[in-house]
């Protein structure tokens, strides 16, 4: 991936890019949010949205196995109460639809 720079202006460029991940599940470039996700967590920000991430980056790109570890890593994070009162919601709907998504033999 790009320098750290490159890859956030990249990320910055796109509009709504946590609501095309997270809500409507259409971001354009999935590499994107696969390298945005593995920077956060190379920073230090372990918290779910992180592996939420890549989780859906890792589903869309085939990877399902590592898609479902990211998922995993996420549910633990939620597990242990590390999300804000108003990101639980969000993080159930996440979290049930990727595990059904992973649930497929294709992961779609």
């Amino acid at each position: 991936m790009d320098s750290d720079g490159e890859l956030l202006a990249r990320v910055n460029e796109v509009e709504d890019f946590f609501g095309s991940v997270f809500y409507k599940d259409a971001l354009i470039d999935w590499n994107l949010a696969k390298g945005f996700g593995e920077f956060l967590l190379r920073i230090g920000d372990t918290d779910a949205m992180a592996h939420a991430l890549l989780a859906r980056a890792h589903r869309h790109l085939g990877n399902l196995e590592q898609a479902r570890e990211e998922l995993k890593q996420c549910k633990v994070r939620v597990a242990n109460g590390e999300l804000a009162p108003s990101e639980e919601e969000m993080f159930a709907r996440l979290l049930a639809e990727e595990e059904k998504l992973l649930s497929q033999p294709n992961g779609l």
